[in-house]
């Protein structure tokens, strides 16, 4: 049927197709046996022909005629005669409008139906989809009239949506970073708002510019001689803007489009922040990047970003932080002023398979990115104190199972970067560009930051000292299982309450050696180590399902310990019974036992959708 209809056939169906069927008995020898033995085998024969029909036209191939795009459409009215309209001529459509709030040269990139050439059921979908992907309409409508001659005429009925979108959120956070601290309650008290605006038509030329400001400030809970009330503060803008084409060059052919109609999209995006960590460090951050994005012929999408510049500025720096840096030499070579300049690619892939509708479905989401600085825009002269020189790249796989009240679904991340030269400040990617692991979307029995790089050791638990305990890295591996299933319907096709089974394996690690010459560094990946060093968690949660979000609780235990890597090779099941298992978790209390026991073996996240 897709044959004949991407043929001019566009009235074809399969009631125009007979198949039928002969069985016949064969007799095969098998000569495989000693034996002649005679194996009666049933076959079938098929044959496909064409359905007489009483409409002959559903046997003729259509050409198109011509092709209307009607501005503004409202259904209700009988014509857009009764109305005052204004026509605009085009080689290949008519543009009917009222008042020209579009730009119609838009229009060109978007229709993959051509005057005068055959229908095809192929090019009706992707027109009808780039319309609707552009995202400026409410409604899109395609009809098509036939006339004389074997011809069509092709009708798109556009109801364009507000011009402007508004949003603002708050947010709010508890974060257990100081290790003297409640699990469930944190020191940490943070709020932040974003506020943004989409302008889906800027210029009238179906560009999207999306303006987003946001400003957030944190907390102490507790205020003691060493501490204030504020912990950091920060300000930050984006601008992201999207073209409706490609704009400039013949791409490379790894970046094949589906067709001449499939242009893609050319992307600019901005974004500045302002943070102060106090007692600490201030750090300003400016990025810019510009490329295309589409999808080619094998219905990958992709990414391509052929200029990337940021530059982070570190100053500020308080007499504490830089002890921090001094007792810890891979945050010496990660935090400081740094300037990146390159390019970077994406490719990403969904493949669904459908086995039995409505109870079994399996997917499988494929992600690459790869990106480089100081390689390309890196070797202009340009602030070469602060240029650092590195490739990076990381694979992710994702595989699910789900049934009509369960799920199983797994992810694999595997990601690398290899800072180039041997000079001191490329020991290390720049901060902002490293790894890291836990929270509530990677290995979810730690706080986010708080695990490795290697085996180093997690701080003191103490509060008597300024604690500093982002970790990060070069490299990261990270395998994750997960079983979700349905417990209760609490309000019919409102709110579901789901329940969860984890764990999460990984770590992250350095590629270089930090220390001095000579000294071993358990923060760099060593194979000897390797498995040692190795975190193992596991868990359990609920979800909070309201259908059009997920509020996800979450908590993990460590049962392989990296920063134990010399002992048990680091496994070391939690000593905890049902005797004390509340008090362990949940008793605040002044008894540092269950307080130290939590901050080593537990950790509790609030998370909004599923981990991956």
């Amino acid at each position: 049927v897709d044959s004949f209809r991407n043929n001019g056939y566009y009235k074809f169906t399969s009631a125009e197709l007979k198949i039928r069927g002969d069985t016949i008995l064969k007799i095969e020898k098998n000569s495989t046996a000693n034996d002649i033995n005679n194996i009666k085998r049933n076959y079938i024969d098929l044959e496909i022909n064409i359905n007489k029909s009483k409409d002959s036209s559903r046997l003729i191939a259509y050409s198109i005629n011509r092709i209307f795009i009607q501005s503004n459409f409202i259904a209700e009215r009988d014509s857009l005669l009764q109305h005052s309209i204004h026509y605009i001529e085009s080689p290949n459509f008519t543009f009917i409008y009222r008042d020209l709030v579009d730009n119609y040269k838009i229009f060109d990139n978007l229709l993959a139906i051509k005057r005068g050439n055959l229908f095809r059921q192929k090019d009706y979908d992707l027109t009808l989809n780039n319309f609707v992907k552009l995202g400026i309409w409410q409604s899109v409508n395609i009809q098509t009239i036939e006339t004389d001659s074997n011809q069509i005429n092709v009708i798109i009925e556009l109801n364009p949506s507000n011009k402007f979108r508004f949003e603002t959120s708050l947010e709010v956070s508890y974060s257990a970073s100081n290790f003297n601290s409640n699990v469930l309650a944190g020191n940490l008290f943070g709020l932040s708002t974003n506020i943004s605006l989409l302008n889906r038509n800027f210029s009238n030329k179906g560009i999207k510019m999306m303006h987003n400001i946001r400003a957030g400030i944190e907390f102490n809970n507790k205020i003691g001689a060493n501490t204030q009330l504020i912990n950091s503060n920060e300000i930050s803008y984006s601008n992201n803007t999207s073209f409706p084409k490609l704009i400039l060059p013949t791409l490379p052919a790894i970046f094949n489009k589906t067709s001449n109609n499939n242009k893609g999209e050319t992307f600019i995006n901005f974004d500045v922040s302002y943070n102060t960590r106090l007692n600490l460090f201030n750090l300003q951050t400016t990025n810019a990047s510009f490329g295309w994005t589409g999808n080619n012929k094998h219905n990958w999408k992709w990414a391509w970003s052929p200029l990337k510049i940021g530059f982070s500025n570190l100053f500020s720096e308080s007499d504490s932080f830089k002890n921090i840096l001094r007792d810890n030499s891979f945050l010496k070579y990660s935090y400081n002023t740094a300037l990146v300049g390159g390019m970077g690619v994406n490719f990403s892939k969904t493949i669904t398979k459908l086995k039995h509708p409505n109870s079994q479905s399996k997917e499988i989401a494929l992600k690459f990115n790869a990106e480089e600085s100081g390689l390309s825009w890196g070797l202009i002269p340009v602030l070469n104190k602060y240029k650092r020189r590195y490739i990076k790249g990381d694979f992710e796989t994702k595989y699910s199972i789900k049934y009509n009240k369960t799920a199983f679904v797994m992810r694999g991340f595997l990601g690398i970067g290899i800072p180039l030269l041997g000079s001191d400040t490329n020991r290390t990617l720049p901060f902002f560009k490293q790894y890291f692991g836990g929270g509530s979307n990677s290995m979810r029995a730690w706080p986010v930051r708080g695990i490795g790089p290697g085996g180093s050791q997690l701080n003191p638990f103490s509060s008597n000292k300024t604690i500093f305990n982002d970790r990060t890295g070069d490299m990261q591996l990270e395998v994750n299982a997960e079983y979700r299933y349905e417990i209760a319907k609490i309000i019919p096709n409102t709110l579901t309450l789901r329940g969860a089974v984890f764990t999460d394996i990984g770590n992250i690690w350095n590629i270089k050696n930090t220390r001095q010459s000579g000294t071993s560094d358990s923060t760099v990946l060593n194979l000897k180590t390797f498995y040692q060093q190795i975190g193992v968690a596991a868990g359990t949660g609920f979800r909070l399902d309201f259908n059009y979000f997920i509020v996800r609780l979450d908590f993990g235990f460590r049962f392989k310990r990296p920063e134990l890597f010399y002992i048990n090779n680091g496994w070391k099941a939690p000593n905890i019974g049902f005797d004390n298992l509340l008090k362990k978790i949940f008793v605040k209390g002044e008894n540092d036992e269950y307080r130290k026991w939590r901050y080593e073996n537990f950790n509790f996240t609030i998370g909004i959708g599923y981990a991956f």
